[in-house]
């Protein structure tokens, strides 16, 4: 069987939900859309997977959370991430390097986090990161780099092996509860869990005493207009609006009040860096636009709480 019913929120557990969207993935315009996104997939390919599967969007009645109801099956998504992506992936090594302001946010995010754990654990203590969902280790390695001892967890075993040749630690899913860590970073990695409340709490219970767990997702707070009017007969051009919820891989769609919610009936409450300490290790500031992030991001997510960047620790 291709695909499964989640009957129960993968949120909060609840079992009332409102239907926004319903398509099959044979429809035509749909799989108009999934050929052209998924290019590299011989013809026909795609149909043969999917079935005769739905794209239904629901929403939780209790937390707020929109969620596609059926869940692809383990063989599925390990088609769709080995295959269907890998070969289109712009971060891998064999592509062009990304735009330098994808390094350097790294570097200012690592730096703000190293700072900000010292002067909760003092400056002796050498900090243990963890990278989870890591894909090909950019992020740890930059970690690395300013001298953290850094861990990553990476489903794909061609990505894990190559983040390991660049001095990643690999670690499998089960080893968490063994190990401690200052901080676990799941970046763009919630959204894509079939079951992401089992996966968090694992996360919360691996975070060391005053440890920091960063959960970052795409923002939906914009879905529900954009389901209203969405036609999959121009959707390629249209992708970007639809991308919260991008068919097969987003799973769950956060808002920043669902993203709240979700934290909190994990035992996780927030945390805000001081912005005094963010503006001093933000490192680029070569123009406009570049300035205007660095100086609204962090009041955005840290004093008006917008958004769906979250760093937390346990309750």
């Amino acid at each position: 069987m291709t695909f499964e019913i989640r009957d129960h929120c993968p949120s909060c557990n609840g079992t009332t939900f409102k239907e926004l969207h319903r398509t099959a993935y044979n429809a035509p315009e749909m799989l108009s859309f999934l050929t052209a996104y998924y290019s590299a997939v011989p013809p026909g390919k795609h149909q043969d997977v999917l079935g005769d599967g739905i794209y239904s969007i629901v929403e939780c009645a209790g937390c707020g959370l929109i969620f596609q109801h059926q869940l692809p099956s383990d063989a599925m998504l390990a088609e769709v991430y080995g295959n269907w992506l890998g070969k289109n992936d712009p971060l891998a090594p064999s592509k062009p390097p990304m735009p330098f302001d994808y390094y350097t946010y790294f570097a200012q995010e690592i730096m703000q986090l190293i700072i900000f754990l010292q002067k909760r654990h003092g400056r002796q203590r050498r900090l243990r990161f963890l990278d989870y969902g890591m894909g090909w280790g950019n992020w740890a390695a930059m970690a690395q780099a300013f001298g953290v001892d850094v861990f990553g967890v990476e489903l794909s075993p061609v990505k894990a092996a190559f983040a390991e040749s660049r001095g990643i630690r690999v670690l499998q899913p089960d080893q968490l509860p063994d190990n401690n860590f200052d901080f676990i970073g799941t970046e763009q990695v919630v959204e894509h869990l079939p079951f992401p409340r089992e996966t968090v709490m694992t996360l919360k219970n691996s975070l060391a005493d005053g440890g920091i767990l960063k959960i970052s997702v795409p923002d939906g707070s914009d879905i529900r207009a954009v389901l209203r009017s969405w036609t999959w007969n121009d959707a390629m051009a249209n992708r970007e609006r639809i991308m919260p919820l991008q068919p097969i891989e987003h799973l769950n769609c956060f808002t920043p009040a669902s993203l709240r919610k979700f934290a909190e009936g994990c035992g996780l409450k927030p945390v805000s860096l001081p912005l005094g300490l963010v503006y001093a290790y933000s490192t680029d500031w070569s123009g406009t636009r570049a300035i205007a992030k660095n100086l609204l991001r962090p009041i955005k997510r840290f004093v008006m709480h917008k958004g769906c960047y979250g760093l937390f620790e346990r309750s």
